[in-house]
This record gives structure tokens, sequence and C-alpha cells, in this order.
């Protein structure tokens, strides 16, 4: 064998391995087994019926059409939640700025991040997290209605996380079967007090809402 082929010969198997890398991500991807979505939930069709005839003015057009594609329904606020009023003087709260992060090809999971000047609010959910709830788990409801236990309001600041100037509080809650939405709120060293405010934010998990749902066809 000459040395030309020597080189390219390793070179040939690393590539041949390296697509076959490929292959076989792509086919875990494709083989992982999701979080089932109850599409038949009366929340979802309430709301698809609704849409019917009039849309969501807290949606634009732009942001629908990214939202559309995901497979699975969408919670976010339709409104400022309370803490946001509660960060700023009367008057002076900033505009809404809104980001969706999803992957286009695999538009099972999403980030709908809300900034308020210094105060950010992520809501997220992702069908390939896996979690082994009994039947029985108690789903956190809007309304309230057949809820047995809320979900829990957990903070982060300085009193566990040494050097931590700002705060964290989320929450977890399962809806549409036991598909999780984890929203989080992120408050800067100003307005710190917002995101120790378990009260207000439980209180504004009332204002989730579906802003998005597309059953398959």
């Amino acid at each position: 064998m000459s040395c030309l082929s020597r080189r390219i010969a390793p070179n040939l198997r690393a590539l041949a391995a390296a697509g076959l890398g490929v292959l076989l991500a792509a086919s875990a991807v494709a083989q992982e087994k999701l979080v089932d979505v109850n599409w038949n939930d009366a929340e979802i069709k309430g709301f698809i019926k609704d849409r019917a005839t009039t849309p969501l003015a807290s949606v634009g057009a732009d942001d629908e059409a990214k939202l559309s594609r995901l497979k699975l329904p969408v919670l976010g606020f339709d409104r400022p939640p309370s803490v946001v009023g509660n960060a700023f003087a009367v008057g002076e709260r900033p505009q809404l700025a809104r980001n969706i992060i999803m992957d286009e090809k695999q538009p099972i999971w999403y980030q709908l991040v809300d900034r308020y000047g210094d105060l950010t609010i992520t809501v997220e959910a992702d069908l390939r997290v896996q979690h082994q709830l009994p039947a029985s788990y108690p789903v956190y409801a809007p309304s309230g209605q057949g809820a047995a236990v809320e979900a829990q309001v957990s903070v982060f600041d300085e009193s566990n996380e040494a050097g931590m100037e700002g705060a964290i509080a989320e929450y977890t809650l399962y809806k549409f079967g036991q598909v999780p939405y984890r929203v989080t709120i992120e408050c800067t060293k100003r307005n710190k007090e917002q995101c120790r405010d378990i009260a207000s934010i439980s209180k504004d998990k009332d204002l989730l809402r579906l802003i998005s749902a597309r059953p398959p066809q």
C-alpha cells in the first residue's frame, strides 16, 4: 500500500464512523419516548373553539406563525402578572419584549422569554422531559378545579446561593396529561423582593393561559 493510500484509509474510516454516529444519534431522537399530550382536554377544546372566531389579542401574527409549528400546547402570560406591576412605579413599567425560542426542525419544546426592563419571566415546556409520576398525580388547572395540590414556588437568593445579588423564583405545573411547564422569574438586585413574594407569584399562576394549541391533524 502506498503512503498516500495509508493516509487516506484512516480518514475514510473516520468519516464512516462519524456518519454512523450521526445516523445513530438521529435514530435515538426518532425513537425517544415523548410525554403524551392530552389533546382532548376541555381547556384545549374551548381555546380552539374561541380562537375560531376571536383571535388572541396578546399574540401577534408573527408570533402565532412561529408557535403554530409546535407539537404541544403553549402556555404563557397573556397579560403582565402582578409581580411585574409590583416591580415598577406607577406609569414606569417597561414595554414587554418577548422572545420565542424553539427548534424549527424538532418543535417539541419551547421557551417563551418575556422581558420587562430588568425583570425576566420565562415559561418553558419540553415533551422530551420524562417524569415518573403516578396516574393519580393532581394536575394544576388555572381555575383551581380538580387541583388538590398547587405547584410549589421555590426561591433562590443569597440565603442559599452565596454571592447572588438578585433572586430567582420558579415553579413547575403539569397540564394536558403530564406535560411539565416551568415558570422562572429572574429579578435583579433592585427588584429581588418581587421574587421573594411567594403569595403574589402563586396568584399569578392563574394568569397563565393557553396562547397557542394546534392538535395533530
